[in-house]
């Protein structure tokens, strides 16, 4: 078993954690934003919009200290590489939270077009929220178990191919729809989608730089 456990690079997955756990309350606050559109809540929407723009600001300083820390300390050049794209990765992935979260409610979308969408978006945040605990998960257990760690990011790549598969469905459905919706919410939905899909490709991301770093850490 492979365990990282001196003080410098303790930090650095102390941060990491911090992200990841931020990003899994961010997903859930997504989803909440969501319910709300649903429920024609636009108000409540946007507060929640703001909530995620606040953990938005907040992995960014995360995202901020861990550069610092790889570049102020002397860690193997490779380490260093890995660990800057983890770190990418993972503010990426909050990145497309917050901008999924502004693409909703930067108009008020067709109460229409949410209910013919509704259960296609609620599968696919059911998807988005258990890639971001397997993601807490993953991070979690990098420092004194990788290998468990491994096995959990094949489980976030696993989900992200079915979002994947949820993501054609519903942008086929928005063809059928087109007819009986303006452009604007459908450009509106679409963006919406392309920034879901982002947030499970960033999340695969992360557990391929995962698997980078183990490479890293054998060699």
């Amino acid at each position: 078993m492979i365990k990282l456990g001196t003080s410098k690079e303790e930090v650095l997955f102390n941060e990491l954690i911090e992200m990841a756990q931020n990003i899994e309350d961010a997903s859930s606050v997504l989803s909440a934003l969501f319910l709300d559109v649903f429920k024609g809540d636009y108000f409540s929407a946007t507060s929640k919009n703001i909530k995620i723009k606040s953990i938005y600001e907040r992995i960014s300083m995360n995202r901020e200290d861990i550069v610092s820390t790889i570049y102020r300390e002397a860690f193997l050049p490779d380490f260093k590489e890995s660990m800057l794209s983890l770190t990418h990765s993972i503010y990426y992935v909050m990145k497309s939270v917050k901008d999924a979260g502004r693409a909703m409610t930067s108009r008020k979308p067709s109460e229409l077009l949410c209910l013919q969408l509704k259960e296609n978006f609620l599968n696919y945040l059911a998807t988005i929220n258990e890639a971001s605990k397997k993601m807490k998960q993953m991070i979690s257990m990098l420092s004194n178990n990788i290998k468990e760690s491994l096995k959990v990011g094949k489980e976030i790549q696993m989900l992200e191919r079915n979002g994947e598969e949820i993501k054609d469905s519903m942008i086929q459905r928005l063809y059928e729809l087109e007819k009986d919706n303006e452009v604007i919410s459908i450009l509106q939905m679409k963006d919406v989608i392309t920034f879901l899909d982002d947030i499970l490709d960033n999340m695969e991301e992360a557990s391929l730089s995962v698997e980078i770093l183990y490479s890293t850490l054998k060699s």
